[in-house]
């Protein structure tokens, strides 16, 4: 890894046959026929890849996972793992023969062991709870997991006795933790993630932890196999408390647990090197600011003398691997709105080897992927662009890649999709440099004038990058130039330029935003008078705080937003955290900062035709703070519709195709509807006349 290498111009320049040609939009069909790759873990020698491909299936509306493999030579592209259910988390023996991955059913999760030279699969254990982590002991004997075990809460209060043939109502649910619901869960079960070990020549599975405090699902072998790292917020109260995990190790033998860290703020991931001299993991000394770096440390193997390899990187990095002599570690960080995997040594030299990592995603164009080292250090990816969803990509330890993969070569030969188009600006709030990227319809011409989408992306503490977006791409398929920016706000610019609205969220992020429009408008194509905002989440905090503050929408669509600080803080599925780290006091404590800050104080001021859209099940951005804003919106005059997507978490469009299908056709029905060109406009994906 001597060199940044971008494997973007490598991707888009598979040959497509002569005789096709990219004719036509992207479809609503379309998204059902995408695929992704992504854990692509390369086996210890290098010679083979297996990864898990995820697609959409219409049948089912269902996004489905399964293993495939390829070699290092893109030679043998196969299925590995076939039958019932869902298969992922594939992890190579130590020796490479065998494959241990997880196989999910609808209320079941089985863990599986394949033998390739045979070919023969066996099932050790059923988990009804499903499990999370999974990992090889170093001499291949054992496999650790990581499960939930519920235990007893508190009971209701004693009513008379009943017999089985009397009808009587549900009795009432008791609840004394302060989270006992989480976004994408639902209704939390009293109990603790505990870790648990199986050995591979037979019995049952050993659990290792087993007292309230709990362990978690991540943790990492000790090099000699007698013990397990783990993170863990292990205090009391947890639930109730700053967000703060230590690391921990448990030993195999003895069932005794050790506490490594204990400072203010997370560490997490821990990594013991590959002779177990030292432990690597990532961390951040907690200051209560809404951003802060996460930062790669290094000790000795009990977490003694920690110091930091990347304190002068700026920038979060994330998903540490040894290489196999210990002398550097890979890891993944973004940078101006793209993934980077770089490796440092442990006097914290930065080499950065691969640009354009991808994440496995069909909806929003955020950041990020995953990747592997072999024992030879070839390294496996999953790396994409705007045009593509992300394939497999082999590196060399010199920097070389090829593309093991080419996933949607079927679709993506008819399409026409144009790159992304990286643009700047300066903030009419104080000139500072922001960033976007632009997609074109089909057919562009800027002869002639667009209408322009804003689209604004959730966080706020989170980026957008020139990555595969379906929803983005519908968007410009029906005729709209999209514009998507990183407002001050966004991660990947480093520490600062995250923190710029540090307790100050919405605030001259606005200005960031509308410098975008303008800098549109003036490159003489987009039409002023058809110009569209949308976002979700912590976009929809700020479409609703754009329309507050301006007329020059002709429609707004607000998805998923928090409207009024207050109920979000107390009522979303993390009370914990919001009010210690966005705001400098609880809300009965100052409760004008938490009204100056809320859409909702400005909804008085809207004249935009506004769409508002939640997911019924959202507990991240309470389905409350949507109607809140309907309702007042309703009784303001406000031309308003309100979209509720049953059943769907925060991620209104994850695992299933048609919810994001949806949730961009409503969109654009509105936009439509209140379009000053209604005649020039189609809203069902296809192109603009």
């Amino acid at each position: 890894m001597i060199k940044t290498t971008s494997c973007v111009l490598a991707l888009m320049a598979i040959a497509l046959p002569a005789s096709a040609q990219a004719i036509r939009p992207l479809s609503q069909e379309d998204v059902f026929r995408l695929e992704a790759a992504a854990d692509p873990q390369i086996a210890p020698d290098g010679g083979m890849v297996a990864y898990v491909r995820r697609s959409n299936d219409i049948a089912t509306d269902r996004t489905r996972s399964s293993i495939w493999v390829v070699g290092a030579d893109g030679s043998g592209h196969r299925q590995l793992i076939s039958g019932e259910g869902e298969t992922g988390s594939p992890r190579w023996s130590p020796d490479g023969s065998r494959l241990a991955y997880v196989r999910t059913h609808d209320e079941t999760t089985t863990l599986e062991v394949l033998t390739l030279a045979d070919g023969a699969a066996r099932t050790l254990t059923t988990l009804p709870a499903g499990q999370s982590g999974l990992a090889w002991s170093p001499d291949g004997t054992q496999l650790a997991w990581a499960a939930f075990r519920p235990s007893a809460g508190p009971a209701a209060a004693a009513l008379p006795e009943r017999t089985e043939d009397m009808d009587w109502a549900a009795g009432a649910q008791v609840e004394e933790r302060l989270s006992f619901r989480f976004d994408g869960a639902g209704e939390l079960p009293m109990g603790r993630q505990q870790l648990f070990v199986i050995d591979l020549a037979g019995g049952e599975p050993r659990q290792l932890t087993d007292d309230e405090a709990g362990a978690g699902g991540d943790f990492a072998w000790s090099a000699d196999g007698s013990a397990l790292y783990f993170s863990a917020d292990r205090r009391p109260d947890n639930g109730a408390l700053a967000p703060d995990s230590e690391l921990h190790r448990v030993d195999l033998a003895t069932g005794e647990i050790e506490t490594l860290t204990g400072r203010t703020g997370p560490d997490t991931t821990p990594r013991p090197s590959p002779d177990g001299t030292q432990l690597a993991w990532l961390g951040y000394d907690d200051h209560r600011m809404g951003y802060h770096n996460v930062e790669l440390y290094v000790a000795g193997p009990d977490g003694t003398e920690p110091r930091s390899v990347t304190a002068e990187l700026d920038r979060s990095v994330s998903a540490p691997q040894w290489s196999a002599d210990g002398r550097m570690i890979y890891f993944l960080y973004d940078d101006s709105g793209q993934t980077r995997l770089a490796r440092t040594n442990l006097e914290g030299h930065i080499e950065i080897g691969l640009d354009d990592l991808t994440p496995p995603t069909f909806g929003r164009p955020y950041t990020g992927g995953s990747f592997s080292v072999s024992m030879n250090g070839r390294i496996a990816a999953t790396v994409g662009s705007s045009i593509r969803p992300p394939d497999v990509i082999l590196m060399s330890p010199l920097g070389d890649t090829h593309v093991l993969t080419s996933l949607n070569e079927d679709v993506l030969a008819e399409i026409d999709l144009a790159p992304a188009e990286e643009i700047h600006w300066a903030s009419p709030h104080d000139g500072l440099d922001i960033e976007g990227w632009v997609l074109y319809p089909p057919g562009f011409d800027p002869a002639r004038e667009w209408p322009m989408i804003l689209e604004i992306h959730g966080g706020p503490f989170s980026a957008y990058g020139p990555t595969f977006s379906a929803e983005l791409r519908l968007m410009a398929a029906a005729g709209y130039v999209v514009v998507y920016t990183n407002p001050r706000g966004s991660t990947s610019y480093g520490y600062d330029f995250a923190n710029l609205i540090h307790h100050d969220y919405p605030g001259h992020d606005y200005d960031d935003l509308m410098g975008a429009v303008d800098h549109m408008i003036g490159r003489g194509f987009i039409d002023e008078d058809r110009l569209f905002v949308t976002g979700g989440s912590g976009g929809g905090v700020l479409t609703a705080w754009i329309i507050g503050n301006t007329d020059r929408f002709a429609a707004a669509a607000v998805v998923k937003p928090v409207i009024n600080w207050t109920s979000f803080v107390l009522y979303s599925d993390l009370p914990q955290f919001f009010y210690r780290y966005w705001f400098a006091s609880a809300p009965w404590e100052d409760p004008e900062e938490y009204w100056r800050r809320s859409p909702l104080s400005l909804v008085g001021n809207v004249e935009t035709p506004t769409l508002m859209m939640v997911g019924g099940a959202d507990l991240r951005t309470p389905r409350a703070e949507t109607e809140q804003y309907y309702s007042a919106l309703h009784l303001n005059g406000v031309p308003t519709r309100l979209v509720v997507i049953p059943d769907s978490y925060h991620g209104i469009s994850n695992s299933r195709p048609s919810r994001l299908l949806t949730k961009v056709a409503e969109i654009l029905r509105w936009f439509g509807e209140f379009d000053p060109a209604k005649e020039d406009v189609v809203t069902d994906g296809g192109t603009a006349e």
